[in-house]
């Protein structure tokens, strides 16, 4: 096959990353197997006027997937979370009889993922088709059930898991093409921008895929003539316009309808137990705030019944949460804990909690989930974080191995140039998802980190495939040497 073969390998490539998702979720055979709902659910599906066909007409912990709605005309509340996963729910509802399947859902991220791999690869091959191997490195997670999963599901999560596979391909195919592969890299940079969009829209959570898509899109070059540096700015321009609407509307939606909730878990989960006897005095909280230490809002013990509470947490969560962040700031030895913590908490991102078979349409949902997993306190936390068959220090330590190597590329880059681009990519990989990290443990503290990690998990895994690729990469050179 030659060069003149390039649409053909696309779609090749992008039939073969579609079947990858397929079978993983064993979609043909009809067998449920995705994400049980934990509440997030139905803050997306009920503007959608879904109604899930369960007793109490509520999706969340039945014991398994609810996968049969029924569609209605209206929303079945005031107001959903704004997300892009709502544009795949609301097609997967086109031409249908009223009702929606969830494994409609899965086929329709399956293509997407397709259409995503496809046009990589399409671009990855402009300066031979072998290059576009490269995409196995952003596609060879999605083999995990662990990511997979949530493609049936009712989570804002796929969404951002479609948009950071578009980034990572987007990165993958500028590893492989140059300057000079003008259309190619063109559309590598709308594929990494595009992903970061839909990453940041799918939850506010996500926003550190746009920050990276956008900073490698402004850094990118295309063309060898001058104004070669302009495609890329504009590019990045273009997206953060594209985004600011849907994301300041998502960062408005979770205010008005969380802050308080967020706050009390920052403090309560996060900044109390690391800061120490202390903390209660620099939040300006009383003594006995302590003794609520590690209680999530929606799963802990009853919230406490004191004046000074409701003043912390309902009247002025804004100056609670700007207090509980300067004092975060002032002891960087607390903050290093709990960004280990969560990264740490990404070794469980199977999350064994919530069930991934078919749920109980005859069980009424219960208030809460499990305290373990959602962070609530310990030693339910500690004991849910060490129940894994996962080095706990792995995370970590690719972290720290990916940033080093992107780091010292700089000085052998010329020497070594392949294995640098893969050192590169790596080190981006690593940092968006210590930024994913960073910002959950600060959005919500230690509440439910495992779910609100899961996204950087994916990140991970191919920051370790980009560090296998550098070493690959690194041997062949010195293989090659006369």
């Amino acid at each position: 096959m030659t060069t003149g073969g390039r649409p053909l390998l696309g779609l090749g490539a992008g039939l073969g990353a579609t079947a990858l998702v397929v079978v993983t979720l064993g979609l043909p055979t009809g067998r449920t197997f995705g994400v049980e709902d934990n509440g997030d659910g139905f803050r997306l599906y009920c503007g959608l006027g879904l109604v899930p066909r369960t007793v109490d007409r509520l999706a969340a912990w039945k014991g398994g997937v609810v996968t049969d709605f029924a569609v209605g005309a209206a929303p079945t509340c005031a107001a959903s979370t704004p997300s892009s996963a709502a544009t795949v729910l609301r097609a997967a509802t086109l031409g249908g009889d009223g009702t929606l399947a969830l494994s409609s859902v899965g086929w329709w991220y399956a293509a997407l993922v397709g259409l995503v791999v496809g046009v990589a690869a399409w671009a990855a091959s402009a300066s031979g088709l072998c290059r576009a191997a490269v995409l196995v490195v952003p596609v060879a997670p999605l083999a995990l059930p662990a990511f997979t999963r949530f493609f049936v599901s009712t989570y804002g999560e796929p969404a951002g898991l479609l948009g950071a596979l578009a980034v990572a391909c987007g990165v993958a195919t500028l590893l492989v093409t140059g300057p000079e592969q003008r259309a190619a890299r063109t559309v590598a940079l709308f594929l990494t921008a595009a992903g970061g969009g839909i990453a940041a829209t799918a939850k506010v959570a996500y926003v550190p895929v746009l920050v990276v898509a956008v900073v490698v899109c402004a850094a990118a070059t295309v063309g060898r003539r001058r104004p070669r540096r302009l495609v890329g700015p504009a590019i990045a321009g273009l997206t953060l316009l594209g985004v600011a609407v849907p994301v300041g509307a998502a960062v408005g939606f979770q205010d008005l309808a969380y802050e308080g909730a967020n706050v009390h878990d920052v403090v309560f989960t996060l900044a109390l137990p690391e800061l120490g006897p202390g903390a209660p005095a620099e939040l300006g909280l009383p003594p006995e705030a302590a003794t609520y230490t590690g209680n999530g809002y929606f799963n802990g013990p009853p919230h406490p019944t004191g004046r000074w509470w409701s003043e912390a947490i309902r009247d002025r969560p804004g100056a609670t949460r700007a207090a509980a962040d300067r004092a975060l700031a002032r002891h960087p030895g607390a903050v290093a804990r709990a960004v280990g913590v969560g990264l740490q908490a990404i070794t469980r991102a199977d999350l064994p909690y919530l069930a991934s078979g078919p749920g109980d349409t005859a069980r009424f949902s219960p208030g809460g989930g499990d305290p373990g997993w959602s962070g609530a306190r310990q030693p339910d936390l500690r004991r849910t974080l060490d129940d894994t068959r996962r080095p706990a220090w792995l995370p970590t330590a690719l972290v720290l191995l990916a940033v080093v190597a992107a780091a010292s590329s700089v000085a052998w880059r010329r020497r070594a140039p392949v294995a640098a681009r893969w050192c590169r990519a790596a080190g981006l990989g690593a940092v968006t998802a210590v930024g994913l990290v960073v910002v959950a443990l600060l959005g919500d503290g230690y509440f439910e980190v495992f779910k609100h990690v899961w996204l950087a998990a994916y990140l991970l895994a191919v920051t370790g495939l980009c560090l296998v690729g550098a070493v690959g990469a690194g041997v062949a050179r010195l293989v090659a040497r006369p």
